[in-house]
């Protein structure tokens, strides 16, 4: 069965910068999708966020409004307990009556995959695209590294059908992080280069990221 392109792009997004959206405007122009969903995680499991969920998901509004093909999906931020993929990546496959969809992810999150919650099982009812970033190569010996040697495909329409294939994306190297701008924040440094106008009016309206917030 042929399938919509259903990509999905998760994170904690505290807050989301101008390399989440930088890196969705570059695939879109690289691959065909119908639709990409960011999904701010509600409650992640290997991870801290900073801001309330519904802070996090008015910031990453603001960001992502007025791009075509990009949905923001709020099921995590509303899910209790643990926001983990494979329950998202079911949801997805059966409201959209299809064999597959599109994990997006940084090969640094892929070098960690064996320590997701059920991760063979998700591995094998998604495909993955992988998007390399210099000096964050993925380690040949390494699970994940097996596993793209077994699953690897360098065709785009390999993953219109079926799941468990992984592809690798060059990305340009956009060098911000969360961090970075939360420690800009907190020391009263400027981040005009590091997020959105919008959402920089939005931190300040409600003075997140600050020592006293």
């Amino acid at each position: 069965m042929i399938s919509k392109l259903i990509g999905v792009f998760g994170g904690t997004f505290d807050p989301v910068h101008n390399g989440h959206t930088k890196i969705i405007q570059n695939l879109l122009e690289l691959i065909p999708f119908d639709e990409i969903k960011v999904i701010p995680n509600g409650q992640p499991p290997h991870r801290t966020s900073v801001c309330s969920n519904n802070d996090r998901l008015e910031m990453v509004n603001l960001a992502f409004k007025g791009i075509n093909q990009i949905s923001v999906d709020e099921r995590e931020i509303h899910r209790e307990g643990p926001s983990y993929a494979i329950h998202t990546a079911r949801e997805i496959l059966e409201e959209y009556h299809q064999d597959n969809i599109i994990w997006i992810m940084g090969s640094d999150a892929f070098s960690e995959i064996d320590t997701w919650f059920e991760w063979e099982d998700f591995l094998n009812i998604i495909n993955i695209l992988v998007m390399a970033r210099p000096g964050s190569e993925i380690d040949s010996t390494s699970i994940a590294g097996t596993l793209i040697l077994e699953r690897q495909t360098s065709n785009i329409d390999d993953l219109s059908h079926g799941a468990g294939k992984i592809l690798i994306v060059d990305i340009d190297p956009i060098n911000i992080s969360s961090t970075q701008v939360r420690s800009n924040l907190a020391a009263g440094e400027a981040v005009n280069e590091l997020i959105l106008e919008d959402v920089s009016d939005y931190i300040d309206s409600g003075k997140l990221y600050t020592k006293h917030s």
